[in-house]
């Protein structure tokens, strides 16, 4: 409950698209909401006009396990350019909205990939060694 009341005004928000063998699904675009107040994940599909396909909700907000760990997707499992299974079918997480990469940022202890210090790391540990060659 504690959670709830603290996170559930926070909705994350990624650009997505479908993960398929087929064709006709590259085009396929899609936001997917994951809600931090009680970790359900919502999937919208963005269509272009006279695309021939009817855009809106693809797949309904609720909770989804993860197929790898077993476990309920959390939202440190939300991150740009990884791969999220949801309802049988497979996302790859492209970008993330103002909003989200602000949060993500701003909660380094959940996000530590999105941390600046971490980031900074990344990009200066090859600078070190390059030094000593």
């Amino acid at each position: 409950m504690k959670k709830m009341f603290k996170q559930d005004m926070h909705i994350l928000r990624f650009n997505a698209r479908l993960v398929s063998t087929e064709p006709d699904d590259e085009s396929r675009t899609f936001i997917i909401s994951f809600y931090c107040g009680n970790d359900t994940v919502h999937v919208y599909e963005v269509c272009d006009k006279n695309s021939g396909r009817i855009g809106g909700p693809f797949i309904q907000r609720q909770k989804q396990k993860n197929p790898v760990t077993g476990q309920y997707y959390r939202e440190s499992e939300f991150l740009i350019g990884r791969t999220v299974y949801l309802s049988g079918f497979k996302f790859m997480l492209a970008s993330t909205d103002e909003y989200t990469a602000k949060y993500m940022e701003d909660n380094n202890e959940v996000f530590p990939e999105a941390s600046l210090k971490a980031i900074m790391a990344k990009i200066t540990a090859p600078a070190k060694n390059f030094g000593s060659l």
